[in-house]
């Protein structure tokens, strides 16, 4: 969602302004800065990409040792200039992530005593409530303390307040931040991510710790004063992430999943996945949103076929409001690919206070799920820029791949021939997708035809539905081509009745013990003269006649490892058909890498 950072520096803006383009990958629809310069606050604002922003600051010469920056991804208020961050009220600007459930109360009460909104923003309030305080002859961190009591909701704030000294403050509830320490400067920033090489030293605050940051130090201050700050290093501080010749991150990333699946084939980690007693559990559910929800999905089947341990799969933002019956000897797995998403967040701590077992499966090690949860699985994907999940999505599915061998291991479930038989099954994953990825340009021919409709319908059998759901996401994601996916047996259900010459048809057609059956269902496409496109096995084309650029062919692969393969032609998909619509690939109207609010 909204990305902040802010640096107390001898030169801040740029550091601040280093950090928001390292922030433009969480999506945005405006940016902005405040800076302290020659004893008052200057902000400058744009709506659009960050370049508009450095285009207008570049015509103002502005210098200043305290800066906040801020990327919006729009909540209250349409995307627009008014409503962008920062936002100010007197000798305060505040830049802020998350959301004040009772801004309006609050602004009530504000109008009341006087104060003027220009945004319409729940985030305005917070810097008209501290100047309220200060105008009480109240010190600057008295004004703050009393103005987060007032709040209710989730916040990640950076303060910025003109005084006889120059402070900048941070304080968060529900809400990620990260402090550091640098040579150079202080920073507070919303994700480890927007740091930059300088800051070597951080550390995840916790709930409604104040922090003060000036020339000198890093303090804690209020309530929080007789608290010590214990850093650890920054992981990303060197990481230099470019694109390596490809179009955009999305294309770099679904082709960096071959050497991810190869290092992940290499270092097993069983070690690690023995941890967790399989052998005792009577129930895993797994709790996700988006694209790892079908992950999740995926690993129900695996867990089920494999370990005979019965699996539930949530949606995060409805696990804890059903009241769920969590079970004695029960594994509750939270899958965030940043570790912050709100509402898996807030479903780990309900787990948690029903006396859960708790595992993280996450690619932030420091991430706030990973730091809460009993026990924490990486998945080594690297960082991910690309808004729409990709590598992410496969080194989850190869994570649960490897804990379903371990758990049915543990439970005694298959012989060793059976367990040889997955092992090099797993081994074999990236060589396969590598013979996937070499015949991208089949896939550019089908995404040809595929862009030229308006709707999309996916379909897929078994383990492969999550993969035609997660087909129909990516599409849509990023194409804004509208598409559905349902498993092919449900066709006749209700979804028949939109076949026509303009409903095009996409299934997943492996030769497996389901074939007979999906074969029926592609009959019932074809009667109706719908525009059918299949990804498949090639003795598929025995049954159906299609022209060469409607079909694209699978290898021959272990069935076990279908589902991790059969996603790269949908993540080819989506991105060609694009890439073809002239849109924004890494970047898709709307849309937020990391949703930091229910």
């Amino acid at each position: 969602m909204c990305g902040i950072i802010g640096a107390v520096a001898e030169s801040a803006i740029k550091p601040v302004l280093d950090g928001l383009g390292r922030l433009e990958y969480r999506g945005y629809d405006s940016s902005g800065i405040s800076i302290l310069s020659n004893n008052e606050i200057q902000t400058i604002k744009a709506r659009g990409k960050l370049n508009n922003l450095k285009q207008r600051l570049s015509m103002q010469a502005l210098e200043g040792k305290c800066c906040i920056g801020h990327t919006r991804w729009a909540t209250h208020g349409k995307p627009n200039e008014t409503n962008a961050h920062p936002h100010q009220c007197g000798q305060v600007s505040v830049v802020h992530n998350g959301i004040i459930e009772n801004y309006l109360e609050l602004k009530r009460k504000l109008v009341q005593w006087g104060h003027h909104f220009n945004s319409s923003t729940d985030s305005e309030v917070v810097p008209h409530l501290i100047n309220h305080y200060l105008s009480q002859q109240m010190t600057q961190e008295e004004a703050i303390e009393k103005a987060i009591t007032q709040l209710k909701g989730s916040y990640a704030l950076g303060i910025l307040i003109n005084g006889s000294s120059n402070n900048l403050y941070a304080i968060k509830q529900d809400s990620p931040l990260v402090i550091s320490q640098g040579n150079n400067g202080f920073y507070m920033a919303s994700d480890a991510m927007a740091l930059g090489a300088d800051s070597a030293k951080i550390y995840y605050p916790k709930d409604n710790e104040i922090f003060q940051l000036n020339s000198h130090e890093i303090k804690l201050c209020g309530n929080s004063i007789n608290k010590k700050i214990h850093y650890i290093n920054n992981q990303n501080s060197a990481k230099l992430i470019s694109k390596e010749g490809h179009n955009s991150f999305m294309e770099k990333e679904i082709f960096e999943q071959v050497d991810l699946l190869k290092r992940l084939s290499v270092n097993s980690h069983a070690n690690k996945y023995s941890t967790i007693n399989f052998k005792e559990l009577k129930k895993i559910t797994i709790i996700a949103c988006g694209t790892s929800y079908y992950a999740a999905s995926v690993a129900k089947t695996w867990f089920e076929k494999y370990a005979h341990i019965l699996v539930e799969i949530d949606i995060a933002s409805e696990y804890r409001y059903r009241s769920p019956i969590v079970t004695d000897n029960e594994l509750a797995i939270f899958v965030s690919q940043s570790g912050e998403t709100a509402d898996t967040l807030a479903a780990l701590r309900y787990a948690k206070s029903k006396k859960a077992q708790t595992l993280a499966l996450v690619n932030v090690a420091n991430s706030t799920i990973a730091r809460e949860a009993n026990f924490t699985f990486e998945i080594y994907a690297g960082p991910e820029i690309g808004v729409a999940s990709t590598k992410a999505f496969s080194c989850q599915l190869a994570i649960f791949y490897k804990m379903a061998i371990e758990a049915a291991k543990q439970r005694e479930l298959i012989n060793n021939a059976e367990l040889k038989q997955l092992i090099f099954s797993f081994a074999q994953l990236p060589y396969i997708m590598e013979k996937v990825l070499q015949r991208c340009t089949d896939m550019k021919a089908m995404a040809k035809k595929i862009c030229k409709y308006s709707n999309v319908l996916f379909l897929g059998r078994g383990a492969l539905t999550p993969i035609a759901q997660e087909g129909a996401l990516k599409l849509k994601e990023i194409s804004y081509i509208h598409a559905e996916a349902y498993a092919a047996g449900e066709l006749k259900h209700g979804p028949i009745a939109l076949l026509d010459e303009q409903m095009p048809v996409l299934v997943i057609a492996p030769k497996n013990n389901l074939t007979d059956k999906l074969l029926s269902n592609i009959q019932e496409v074809q009667a109706r003269n719908a525009p059918l496109f299949i990804i498949g096995d090639k003795s598929i084309r025995e049954y159906i006649n299609l022209q060469e650029d409607d079909f694209f062919e699978l290898p021959p692969m272990p069935e076990a490892i279908l589902p991790i393969i059969s996603v790269i032609p949908m993540q080819l998909l989506a991105l060609y058909s694009a890439q073809i619509l002239g849109k924004n690939v890494d970047q898709p109207r709307n849309l937020a890498k990391s949703v930091t609010v229910e």
